[in-house]
């Protein structure tokens, strides 16, 4: 087996002791006070024989947060787009990024 699997254990513990750190440091409710950021597909970034301007586009915060309420409401049954979730978390652990970057303990 190569070094390049990831245990989904292991990224489940690591995000649990992330996200339990961040509410340690930033309380249990964050005010997500950044909204634009800079985007680039999931392909486009993990191409590196294309030229990675031409594929930057826009992400909101506000977006991100409404998908992520719209997932939790959804039923058992109704469909996850895996793919469009993930997009989604990743630009709202990019801005709990932010602001323990620009408020640090």
């Amino acid at each position: 087996m190569s070094d390049m699997v990831l245990d989904m254990a292991d990224l489940r513990r690591l995000c649990t002791l992330l996200l339990d750190a961040m509410e340690q440091r930033h309380g249990p409710r964050i005010d997500l006070d950044v909204d634009y950021y800079w985007d680039i597909s999931p392909q486009a970034a993990f191409d590196m024989s294309s030229d990675p301007a031409q594929y930057v586009g826009c992400g909101q915060v506000s977006d991100d947060l409404a998908e992520l309420r719209n997932a939790l409401d959804r039923s058992q049954n109704d469909e996850l787009i895996l793919w469009h979730g993930l997009t989604h978390l990743s630009g709202l652990i990019r801005a709990l990024a932010t602001i323990d970057l620009a408020n640090p303990c």
